[in-house]
């Protein structure tokens, strides 16, 4: 009974250490979705602005993220740190390019709650942004986050999420101002 689930697992490695052989040899993604997530490693200094309701006010603070590549370039994996309200917190991200869906794909955990936010979306060479949206349960509702990402030039960008639940009207609820730190 437990072959069947044994030879899936095994076949799944393989392709995985096919697919990892072939990436490595390959040498980092030279693709412009790749290169997106390429240009954002560095460290910022960050200035973060929470709205914890509609029309409610702004609770301003600064802190450090750090993005680095993984993977060669795969995917990028970002940790902000900062103090709110006199408590440090932490917010973990990896976010790649699934070239299968020619999405890209987030997820985002912070010290500051239980949840994990799955986002997806693309980039818009209009408007030179990156917009990807998650639904996720929290506080007994299901909550919608569409999260803005604008490169304003190579040391400096935005990121604004923009949340709602029930019948409560999307507010901006998070900004966070980039600006890279000299090397």
């Amino acid at each position: 009974m437990n072959c069947p689930r044994a030879c899936v697992i095994a076949a799944l490695v393989a392709v995985s250490a096919i697919a990892a052989a072939t990436t490595a040899s390959a040498g980092p993604p030279a693709d412009p979705e790749h290169a997106r997530l390429a240009a954002m490693s560095g460290t910022w200094d960050v200035e973060m602005t929470f709205w914890t309701r509609p029309g409610g006010p702004g609770l301003t603070t600064k802190g450090t993220s750090m993005i680095r590549p993984l993977f060669d370039g795969l995917f990028v994996e970002e940790k902000i740190e900062g103090t709110l309200n006199g408590a440090p917190f932490t917010t973990l991200a990896w976010t790649g390019f699934n070239t299968a869906t020619h999405r890209y794909e987030a997820t985002r955990i912070a010290s500051t709650n239980t949840i994990r936010i799955a986002e997806t979306g693309g980039y818009d060479e209009k408007t030179n942004q990156f917009e990807l949206k998650a639904d996720y349960p929290f506080a007994g509702d299901t909550w919608h986050q569409r999260t803005v990402i604008q490169p304003t030039s190579a040391d400096a960008m935005i990121a604004t999420s923009y949340l709602s639940f029930g019948a409560v009207p999307e507010w901006k609820g998070v900004e966070i101002k980039y600006t890279r730190r000299a090397k």
